[in-house]
């Protein structure tokens, strides 16, 4: 059935769910206790999700991902495509072809040693500091895939000249592994460095591209039918992707307000109509966050309401 309109919704619950929402924060606010704001945001998507599941080659693909579109069609013919160290297509992605839907899915299927080169930068100083700054190529006139190499091998090189080691796995042996792509006119950098010296974020660092061997998993591709209609699709899809399930004239009318609003907010203690929909909404274990450091979130979720999809998170931050 068609969902109500927002402007409806809004104009019927407003006053109430701000008189509660007043009333709320009062209670906490007196009590001592640490006061939570609970955000939820939904977004209509509409009556099918085939768009947002559906992958499509980018019109101007990234040089990593270059070639995607011809293993992805070699994947539904039935051939296997087979990369070392990175996918040979998107995993999880859905595409159609001559009224066939297809899920792509990546398994590891070996293991191979693979010299690959490595870049690395060395600090050689700001340009704030530096009387006479050799030459160098700057930044922007890089190709994109040196680009995305610098900035990597940028942040290892700076960790290793202020301390401490680069957040997260940004780098790989103190720099960048070029693993495809850079072949030909796409790097500058790689084999070969056509350049001694690159200019970024205003630092000014040497170059060195080493070989170094690594033990590469064998990633190989499959493509695996999974409807032979629309309809056959949207139904999998739902079963696929749909995270929570509502029927609207389960709701009330604030329970409504809530999902319709854009960033509806609540502040602890939460009101029954709030913790029930969050429940409902498969977020209970966020209901009771506050001896968490940092308090919980969740988003990219999927609501199934009646017969349309909605995509939705909840934050919770301390109060302001």
């Amino acid at each position: 059935m068609p969902s109500p309109s927002r402007r409806e919704f809004l104009a019927a619950a407003g006053v109430a769910a701000g008189t509660a929402l007043a009333g709320c924060g009062a209670v906490e606010g007196l009590s001592g206790e640490r006061q939570l704001t609970y955000t939820l945001d939904a977004d209509r998507i509409g009556t099918s999700l085939a768009p947002l599941a559906l992958w499509e080659p980018p019109e101007d693909p990234r040089p990593w991902t270059a070639d995607y579109a011809a293993n992805v069609d070699a994947a539904v013919a039935g051939e296997r495509p087979t990369t070392y160290g990175y996918p040979p297509i998107p995993d999880g992605e859905y595409v159609e072809r001559d009224g066939t839907y297809y899920r792509l899915s990546v398994v590891t299927t070996g293991l191979e040693r693979i010299e690959r080169p490595v870049l690395r930068l060395q600090w050689v100083g700001t340009l704030d500091e530096l009387e006479e700054p050799p030459g160098r190529v700057r930044y922007p006139a890089l190709t994109r895939l040196d680009q995305r190499a610098v900035k990597i091998a940028y942040h290892a090189a700076r960790h290793r000249q202020m301390g401490g080691s680069p957040p997260g796995n940004v780098a790989e042996v103190g720099g960048y592994v070029y693993r495809r792509g850079y072949e030909g006119p796409s790097s500058g950098l790689a084999p070969d460095p056509l350049h001694d010296h690159v200019e970024y974020n205003g630092t000014v660092l040497e170059v060195a591209v080493e070989r170094r061997e690594f033990a590469e998993p064998a990633r190989t591709g499959v493509a695996i039918p999974v409807a032979d209609s629309e309809a056959e699709f949207e139904r999998a899809l739902d079963g696929d992707m749909v995270d929570a399930r509502l029927d609207p004239d389960s709701l009330s009318e604030a329970q409504r307000l809530m999902l319709y609003r854009d960033g509806y907010e609540e502040t602890t203690p939460l009101s029954a109509g709030y913790r029930e929909l969050l429940a409902d909404l498969r977020l209970a274990d966020k209901l009771d966050a506050a001896g968490e450091e940092p308090p919980p979130a969740e988003n990219g979720l999927f609501l199934a309401l009646g017969e349309e999809y909605y995509r939705y998170g909840l934050y919770v931050n301390p109060a302001d």
